[in-house]
């Protein structure tokens, strides 16, 4: 798959281990199913005769894509290391280089999340009134993406990448 050739030119030029060989394959294989995936929502989500299917698959399409970029960019990063690139997609995590201001303004941003968290559970019992609606499914997809904003604050907070 295109996406992940740059990756197999990488293990070879950079006398790669096994190891990373073997992660890479890994990744590269599963980034191969996942396009193929991806083909499939594509083309169900163009042929679907519901706006309502059309819709909801098209929001599977974007994390989908998100998803296999990140792969590609995460075997590419083993692949290369800092060979090839000072500033790669993936970048290395460098723990406790992170200001206080950073830490204290991570901490106000995880704590607008929780509120977030808190608003959308109550507006997503709000609108199960509205029948023949999608709505309440869309707002469970924001908190689900509200709980990965959470994870992801956390994590600042605990590693403090400088």
């Amino acid at each position: 798959m295109k996406a992940f050739e740059s990756s197999v030119r990488g293990l070879r030029a950079t006398g790669a281990s096994v190891d990373e060989y073997d992660v890479v394959g890994w990744i590269t294989r599963h980034g191969e199913e996942e396009g193929a995936l991806l083909s499939e929502y594509e083309r169900f989500a163009d042929e679907a005769p519901s706006p309502v299917t059309r819709y909801l698959v098209n929001l599977i399409v974007e994390d989908e894509r998100r998803h296999h970029r990140v792969l590609a960019e995460i075997a590419h990063a083993i692949a290369w290391g800092t060979v090839r690139e000072a500033r790669p997609a993936v970048p290395r995590l460098v723990e406790g280089g992170a200001d206080a201001e950073f830490v204290k303004q991570t901490k106000r941003l995880l704590a607008s999340e929780k509120k977030d968290r808190a608003e959308l559970r109550r507006l997503q019992r709000r609108l199960r009134s509205y029948s023949g609606t999608i709505w309440p499914l869309l707002i469970d997809f924001m908190r689900s993406d509200t709980e990965k904003h959470i994870h992801i604050l956390r994590y600042l907070v605990r590693h403090r990448p400088g």
